[in-house]
């Protein structure tokens, strides 16, 4: 089936344009010892601005041997994160949070790095590394919170002035888990919600006219409906509800799976794949304006869409399943989700012709058009895989037109470029490295974010049409790492960054957590005080 395309701004050429993603799997050794890395070639196309402020193509990614490379950012700390009675990085770090002078880190496992079979030993639950940072300049690891043997604990919230710590584990148990940080070394289960399938992402949104109501957007990947909702009340101890108040799915219109031609994808955006002959359409995550009112979402390859959430955010009876059926299911005013526009085959949508998928979307906050809503957002892609050159650059939308978000700007790096996959180049699998856009943390006039192998980049929006890249952190990795991702030595930067009273909080998933101070253009407009990241509405 031909999905239909949501309009593009002209003048864009189709290398700027190229994305996309496959899922590879990394093959595993038998010792678990990582690959040796060569060092990467010349690219064929570089930024052709050397310094910042640099526009649309920010700074090709410096050879593993030359790192690290800072520009516009000063570190202030750096912790390896450590399993409990090892002083080496324990590897395959997850999602952060802060509560007062802790600072959560998550694993990406069902399990403690450097346990199980490949390790010739017994699995040990995964663990929440708890580190202090009362003085940034010398966090350290000074606790671990245990969780479920065969889930990952990948994405954690803490709410800025409370007492909750909320935990999405994602395996053998699917559920939210949330715990009193009330002593923030010491969290304690409160409550669950228990969910009925794979959570991938959450966003938290606080009840701007009831602060002590929360909903909980979770994205399921694996099933329909994709969007699930729940409600909390006064969390941790308050009353949880594990039934959905509100669900959407664009199934049986769009399948959640469905084959495609080939033949419609670049050429030179598969070098070293196959071309795929099918696709996958469900939600991989979503973001909530500050007012509750409106949802972004990112449908893998499915693309980029709106829904009105007026009705649910403001406690207004409402229908609260949506299942889309076809052009006229959305149309019905009083449910708790809408797709703005009906048309279900109506989204921004680039796959094909590029691979890949849209992984996330979030509105500039502070930029409203003439009705009242955001007139901008940020999205990132993915392509999974060291195999999987060019990778995803990212693209900012104008949604004045909440019915046909149109793409105005791209931002990227060198390696992002299907002229730069080649053997030998910077692109080549052998470097095992991805250059996948990833988590954001936006500003009105400023976004940062985590972007794999490229490390840590800032970018200023201020004209949003021109991008331009004005902060660089790729941190030299660190060695002895208990348990690489996939087996590369390389920098692998991946959890949504937090700014913390005026400094950055990110991490590697190898070499642990780093606090940054950013520098560059526009640092004053960030606050110097509270808790700001971009997967939750309360600061």
């Amino acid at each position: 089936m031909k999905l239909k395309k949501l309009s593009m701004a002209a003048g864009i050429s189709g290398a700027v344009l190229g994305i996309g993603m496959l899922a590879i799997a990394t093959p595993v050794l038998a010792n678990h010892e990582p690959f040796d890395i060569p060092e990467q070639g010349d690219p064929r196309v570089d930024t052709p601005i050397k310094h910042i402020p640099r526009p649309v193509i920010g700074a090709l990614r410096a050879p593993l041997s030359k790192l690290p490379q800072i520009e516009n950012f000063h570190i202030v700390g750096h912790d390896v994160v450590n399993n409990p009675g090892e002083n080496r990085p324990r590897g395959r770090n997850g999602g952060l949070a802060i509560q007062e002078n802790c600072l959560y880190v998550a694993n990406r496992l069902g399990r403690r790095t450097g346990t199980g079979a490949h390790f010739g030993n017994a699995e040990l639950p995964p663990e929440i590394a708890i580190v202090d940072i009362a003085d940034p300049a010398k966090p350290r690891t000074v606790g671990h919170l245990a969780t479920i043997l065969g889930s990952n604990n990948r994405e954690v919230r803490t709410i800025p002035g409370g007492s909750a710590l909320f935990v999405l584990n994602d395996g053998a148990v699917d559920n939210i888990q949330i715990y009193d940080v009330s002593n923030c070394r010491r969290p304690v289960l409160a409550n669950t919600i228990n969910i009925p399938s794979s959570g991938h992402e959450f966003f938290l949104w606080r009840d701007p006219a009831s602060t002590q109501r929360f909903l909980v957007y979770v994205s399921h990947s694996g099933d329909e409906p994709g969007l699930r909702v729940y409600e909390v009340l006064a969390p941790p101890h308050g009353l949880v509800n594990s039934v959905p108040v509100a669900s959407f799915t664009l199934t049986p219109a769009l399948p959640r799976s469905q084959p495609t031609d080939s033949s419609r994808y670049r050429d030179d955006h598969f070098v070293f794949e196959t071309k795929p002959t099918s696709q996958t359409n469900s939600l991989h995550s979503m973001s909530v304006s500050e007012d509750g009112r409106r949802v972004y979402m990112a449908n893998s390859q499915a693309g980029y869409f709106i829904l009105d959430s007026t009705l649910l955010a403001q406690r207004t009876p409402c229908n609260p399943n949506t299942v889309t059926v076809d052009d006229t299911s959305n149309t019905d005013p009083t449910l708790c989700l809408r797709k703005i526009n009906p048309d279900p085959q109506a989204r921004y949508d680039q796959t094909p012709p590029f691979g890949g998928i849209h992984h996330s979307i979030y509105p500039v906050p502070g930029r409203n058009s003439s009705r009242g809503f955001p007139q901008y957002a940020v999205t990132g892609g993915e392509r999974n895989g060291t195999t999987t050159c060019p990778w995803t650059p990212g693209q900012i939308l104008d949604t004045t037109d909440e019915m046909n978000p149109t793409v105005i700007a791209r931002y990227m790096v060198p390696e992002n470029l299907g002229e730069n996959c080649f053997l030998g180049g910077s692109g080549d699998p052998a470097l095992l490295r991805e250059f996948s856009t990833h988590q954001l943390l936006v500003f009105p006039n400023l976004f940062f974010l985590t972007w794999y192998s490229a490390g840590f980049r800032a970018w200023d929006i201020s004209n949003p049409s021109l991008p331009l890249e004005v902060g660089v952190f790729v941190p030299k990795p660190e060695k002895n790492v208990v348990e690489y991702f996939r087996d590369s030595k390389d920098v692998w930067m991946w959890p949504f960054p937090i700014l913390h009273n005026g400094l950055i909080y990110t991490a590697d998933e190898n070499s642990g957590i780093y606090i940054l101070k950013y520098k560059g253009p526009r640092a004053e407009e960030l606050p110097e005080q509270g808790t700001f990241l971009s997967n939750i509405n309360v600061h």
